[in-house]
């Protein structure tokens, strides 16, 4: 039961970073287009303040798939944000306290903590919220956002940096995309790893004003043990929209160390690449 568990905490991380993370990350480094004469430093003065955006991605192992959806907002002025996801029965009915029926975990990031909401944890834990805060080296990285904040403003800017970091670029040229006359591009790169590299290959789609309206990733699975294949879309909505983002009170709150998370999830890392 407790491997069950650990695993379940690794695969509910992992997959939240993977469908909102990965393609924020997409983002910050990759999508790229024929163009060059222009800089790939993303400027402060074309990034958005505020955005809305949905998600899926799938995590695929050796016998079986899992795919999350989900919504949320950034404010990026602040460095909030909020999620929602809906995990499957198969991940829903391994959650301490839950069913074989699709479960909704709601999370926020504020001033450097991140609160979560399990509905079937609540008996467990004993409060319907949890709570996490980063420690400095992990919030040091949060200048990112300022990034992405920038990427989201300026798709061009992005292309020519992957360009410049020699992934490979194709044009998609021009679709509806989520409703939005969009210009697209694609790009492979090899990610390199002990015992050989896997192909990445992502997409960006931008308006006429050249923010992002979709970005996609996906890397298959490699040949080692226990790899898992990933594969993610995120579409943005309403950049510099009013958003609406909620810290839960303290009351409904249950703090948990940040070392004990930060062990659950190295433990279940491990054993699923033993597996």
């Amino acid at each position: 039961m407790a491997r069950t568990r650990t695993r379940l905490l690794t695969v509910v991380a992992s997959v939240g970073v993977i469908g909102v993370g990965a393609t924020f990350g997409l983002r910050g480094s990759a999508g790229a287009s024929s163009r060059s004469a222009r800089s790939a430093r993303l400027s402060a003065t074309t990034a958005v303040t505020t955005t809305s955006f949905s998600f899926s991605a799938s995590v695929s192992g050796p016998s079986s798939t899992v795919t999350v959806t989900g919504t949320g907002q950034a404010d990026f002025t602040t460095r909030t944000a909020s999620f929602s996801v809906e995990v499957p029965a198969a991940v829903a009915k391994l959650i301490p306290g839950g069913s074989a029926a699709p479960e909704v975990i709601n999370a926020v990031l504020s001033g450097g903590t991140v609160y979560v909401e399990v509905p079937s944890l609540a008996t467990v834990v004993g409060e319907p919220w949890i709570s996490v805060t980063l420690p400095t080296k992990v919030l040091a990285r949060a200048a990112v956002l300022t990034k992405v904040a920038a990427a989201l403003g300026d798709v061009n800017a992005i292309d020519t940096f992957a360009q410049a970091h020699h992934a490979t670029v194709t044009s998609l040229g021009t679709a509806m995309v989520d409703g939005v006359d969009a210009t697209g591009t694609k790009f492979v790169a090899t990610l390199s790893h002990r015992g050989g590299g896997r192909t990445l290959t992502a997409s960006v789609w931008a308006d006429s004003s050249g923010q992002l309206v979709q970005a996609n990733v996906s890397v298959p699975a490699g040949a080692t043990k226990g790899s898992l294949g990933v594969t993610a879309t995120a579409n943005f909505t309403g950049d510099n929209a009013p958003v609406t983002i909620t810290v839960p009170p303290s009351s409904e709150v249950k703090a948990i160390p940040y070392s004990t998370v930060a062990s659950l999830l190295r433990k279940g890392r491990h054993r699923i690449h033993r597996a």
